[in-house]
């Protein structure tokens, strides 16, 4: 897949590619449905000029995009990582919730990474993704 370089392109990549839900997009982003057409056409004629307010919005769409097109180990790593430094859990305590050794969770960490089996890593992912999903509100707001 070809990297989209600007956000119109992402946002009208992630509608036409992946099939995402446009009222879930509206929702997401705080814009009307006809915004997200306009804007997924490269219109942005009708967004405020502050220069925050487009930085908040493009950087959305820009996480939605990578989720999409990023490789998932590095994605899976990086949550790892939030976990670890932002919320200040153990290696140790995120294995012992996932069932999994912790040096499986430092062979994910190293660099480069070292081979990890699919099902130790879908234990791991499994576990990442519902801890991020509780602890979401500690987070600071994008």
């Amino acid at each position: 897949m070809d990297e989209k370089n600007n956000v119109t392109e992402q946002l009208k990549e992630l509608i036409t590619i992946h099939g995402f839900n446009k009222n879930t997009l509206s929702q997401y982003l705080g814009l009307p449905l006809d915004s997200i057409e306009d804007l997924s056409n490269g219109n942005i004629d009708f967004l405020p000029d502050d220069c925050s307010y487009r930085f908040r919005l493009f950087n959305k769409i820009s996480f939605l995009y990578a989720s999409a097109t990023e490789d998932k180990d590095l994605k899976l790593t990086a949550f790892l990582q939030v976990l670890l430094s932002h919320h200040g859990l153990s290696k140790k305590t995120v294995a012992a919730m996932a069932g999994v050794e912790t040096k499986d969770i430092e062979r994910l960490l190293s660099n480069p990474p070292k081979k990890v089996s699919e099902e130790i890593k879908f234990k791991i992912a499994v576990t990442v993704m519902s801890l991020r999903f509780f602890l979401k509100d500690c987070e600071p707001q994008l």
